[in-house]
């Protein structure tokens, strides 16, 4: 299975970066025979949704070069870990906006969640469960939410035992949905 660790953030100063690059080395590091990658957002080059024709219409047929490209990474991937931030009791635009460039790419993969802020991040991934689930993703129960007292010092993000083993925890259930799904095709 490949998992992309896909850091939603393009914010400067972000925090997002380091936790899914924390993320990855932690995923990595498992040895279950998976593969994980970063995609970090602030590194694609997206437009805004503007196409004449709607994802969900388009059919994984797109016009645009850079959400050609953009298609093509993101179904590469078996399974993604969201690694979200919450602005304003939701998820960043930045991130909705990449997310609904696509459709089919997304169809039928789980996707787990690491999010963070001052309440975890718990809202924005509430928020992401309706948005994945309308294209047909299959959302893990489990999630990693990381409260800024808990896992950062002095704003920094500084993980310890619990943070790693809710993304254990995270990484457990998605690719025992994975597999479980395999055995039933």
């Amino acid at each position: 299975m490949k998992i992309a660790v896909f850091v939603g953030s393009i914010r400067n100063g972000r925090h997002g970066r380091t936790i899914g690059e924390w993320a990855l080395g932690q995923l990595q590091s498992r040895g279950d025979g998976h593969t994980y990658e970063l995609i970090d957002l602030a590194e694609q080059d997206l437009d805004q949704l503007t196409a004449a024709t709607p994802p969900i219409m388009a059919a994984g047929v797109y016009e645009e070069p850079k959400t050609i490209a953009w298609s093509e990474t993101i179904k590469a991937f078996d399974g993604y870990i969201f690694v979200t931030p919450e602005y304003n009791a939701s998820m960043p635009g930045t991130m909705k906006n990449a997310f609904d460039l696509l459709k089919v790419e997304w169809e039928g993969k789980p996707v787990g969640f690491l999010s963070y802020g001052g309440g975890g991040g718990v809202r924005a991934v509430n928020h992401w469960r309706d948005v994945v689930a309308n294209v047909g993703m299959r959302p893990l129960e489990t999630q990693a939410s990381l409260v800024f007292d808990d896992h950062f010092v002095d704003f920094q993000f500084a993980p310890n035992d619990t943070t790693a083993e809710l993304l254990a925890a995270v990484a457990e259930e998605l690719v025992k949905v994975d597999e479980k799904v395999s055995v039933n095709a």
